[in-house]
């Protein structure tokens, strides 16, 4: 009797569990609406949370997402997204015109919100056809010129002046453009004067730019317009001057080349006598010379003259007599063929310059660069009034303006005069043919610090690159089966494809070596404590792929033909692959303008 009161029971229980089943599947199908509203308001409810922004010309949709801490647009875009990452430099493009109020795309505070589109992929594939009906239409077509490379010239240099550009994306595009259109160019380092390259450019302005330059070449991309750097062709019936060669200028005879010898001459101050009669008090009577046939040079500084004796008529011993200190009219012959060289070399003499040895340079230091010149003549001036002596270098050369006058004159405040002397008949304007190259306000003028600390150093330097990076950021490293291990990292970021993790301690190698197997992440330790700021710069460098070491560069301050005439010097890193100069010398603030001429940007550190 217990026992079936037992089955009893159970089966009431089991009953009352079906029913309140029954009844409450009864319910939720009374409230649930018909499967297509249930798509219209889950529609609606995905609608709300959908915003627009234009972009190019289309509207694209997309989220306000709010930063939270240890964000990067690297894990928002492909960790949590799952997008490809070696399309993360083209979603950059993107973002960074959906959100023109974030100043910075490098550093995401946290807080702020940042516009991310649902379908990143769409947006590319529809700014990449934009570009491409740009590019077929005929009104934009572009051509190419030939340029003409000036000595001490560099890509990036000539990219800012000729095209005038100064957007660091924009560089990059074009110097990969000017790359392509130059496939039998190896070497992007070294460029020599004299050589052509191709440049891009479209527009009207070409058409009578390049009239002269051998046709044009169709280009598959835009450019920006460009003058023609290129010489005019020479017109009909008139010959081009033959090219300068300032050895064989020296070589030649003095005597046949009176008016270079007397340019010389001037260019040292002095004043060359042709008319009228000079009057010489001797000792034991007087000597009158017909200075058409005897010029006189007067320096009026030093209180010197000289007699030329073109023909060697004077006879020797009233030579001997004028060339006695006490009279002070020394006596120049030019006979048996003596060279411009020899001449100008004995003049100086004459006057009282000391020649100084013609295979060492004069060296100028200033703070932290050292200024080198050389030239055909250099000579240590006569000491003047107690004051220190001065040096003077002298060339001959046919474009004057081979070396900018702010050189010259800030050269000239430390005692060194460098002169020019363009032989006659030979005189070019060097900047008619070209364009003009130290215009004012023609190139980018800037001047940066990169703080003390180590840790901001790395950030301006991956900065400069372009690299967007994360902070602070905990990756998880699998050990075994079931047991995994958090790391920190100090910077996280993407490297020719390549996730990249910086530590700035000392790390575990296995923990390294675990980070690379299995998870295909780059692990670098700089351990800032043991390293010199320019060790970290180097390290830092090499791990972004330009080559540029600490060394003492030199650069030439001449445009012409004789590249050594002035020589720059300093040390630093010079950047293969950004238009920058980092040292720890102080520049000198007259010569920034230098170096903004060279195209770099200078870059203090300490």
């Amino acid at each position: 009797m217990t026992r079936a009161r037992f089955f009893f029971r159970r089966l009431l229980n089991i009953g009352a569990i079906c029913s309140l089943f029954a009844v409450a599947g009864l319910g939720y199908a009374q409230e649930q609406p018909p499967a297509r509203e249930r798509d219209a308001q889950t529609d609606m409810s995905l609608r709300k949370s959908v915003n627009t922004r234009e972009f190019q010309g289309q509207q694209v949709e997309g989220e306000e997402r709010p930063i939270g801490r240890g964000d990067s647009l690297w894990r928002i875009l492909v960790e949590e997204k799952g997008l490809p990452g070696q399309k993360f430099r083209s979603y950059l493009v993107v973002i960074r015109g959906l959100n023109p109020q974030i100043k910075n795309l490098d550093v995401l505070r946290i807080g702020d919100k940042i516009f991310i589109p649902l379908r990143p992929e769409g947006t590319i594939e529809a700014r990449a056809r934009t570009e491409a009906g740009a590019e077929r239409n005929p009104a934009k077509t572009g051509t190419t010129i030939n340029y003409r490379v000036k000595s001490g010239e560099h890509l990036y240099q000539i990219l800012r002046e000729q095209l005038k550009l100064s957007e660091e994306r924009k560089l990059a595009e074009y110097y990969s453009l000017v790359r392509d259109l130059n496939p039998e160019r190896k070497d992007w380092d070294n460029l020599l004067g004299g050589e052509i390259i191709r440049l891009p450019t479209l527009g009207t302005e070409l058409q009578a730019a390049s009239a002269g330059s051998g046709g044009a070449t169709p280009l598959k991309r835009n450019a920006e317009p460009v003058i023609s750097a290129q010489p005019k062709p020479p017109a009909q019936g008139k010959t081009s001057s033959p090219a300068f060669d300032a050895r064989q200028a020296l070589r030649a005879p003095a005597k046949e080349n009176m008016p270079l010898f007397a340019k010389v001459a001037e260019a040292m101050g002095s004043e060359v006598q042709q008319s009228g009669e000079e009057v010489v008090s001797l000792k034991d009577g007087t000597v009158r010379f017909e200075r058409s046939t005897y010029p006189v040079i007067v320096n009026p500084t030093l209180r010197q003259k000289l007699v030329v004796d073109p023909d060697g008529k004077i006879p020797a011993s009233l030579k001997t007599k004028l060339n006695d200190p006490s009279i002070g009219t020394p006596v120049l012959p030019m006979t048996n063929g003596l060279s411009i060289q020899d001449a100008v070399g004995q003049l100086l003499a004459g006057l009282g310059y000391q020649s100084l040895p013609a295979d060492r340079p004069v060296v100028i230091q200033e703070e932290g660069v050292a200024l080198e010149a050389k030239g055909n003549w250099m000579v240590l001036a006569p000491e003047v009034s107690n004051k220190p002596q001065e040096v003077y270098v002298i060339n001959l050369t046919e474009n004057p303006n081979e070396i900018p006058d702010y050189l010259k004159s800030e050269l000239a405040k430390k005692g060194l005069h460098l002169r020019d002397v363009v032989p006659p008949a030979t005189a070019k304007n060097s900047r008619s043919n070209t364009l003009e190259s130290n215009e004012p306000g023609a190139r980018p003028s800037q001047i940066k610090t990169w703080p003390p600390d180590k840790q901001e150093i790395v950030d301006a330097l991956l900065l400069s690159y372009g690299i967007t990076f994360g902070i602070a950021e905990n990756l998880s490293v699998e050990l075994g089966d079931g047991l995994r291990v958090d790391t920190r990292t100090d910077r996280t970021f993407e490297l020719g494809g390549q996730r990249t993790a910086l530590f700035f301690h000392n790390t575990d190698p296995e923990t390294r070596k675990l980070l690379q197997d299995k998870q295909g992440i780059k692990a670098v330790e700089l351990d800032l404590r043991s390293l010199s700021t320019r060790e970290l710069i180097s390290r830092l460098l090499n791990l972004v792929g330009d080559q540029a070491a600490y060394r003492e560069h030199r650069f030439s301050a001449a445009s012409g033909s004789v590249q050594d005439r002035l020589t720059v010097k300093v040390w630093g890193f010079q950047l293969t692959k950004k238009p920058m100069f980092v040292t720890d010398r102080q520049i000198p603030p007259a010569l920034h303008k230098f170096f903004f001429e060279k195209g770099l940007e200078i870059v203090y550190f300490r």
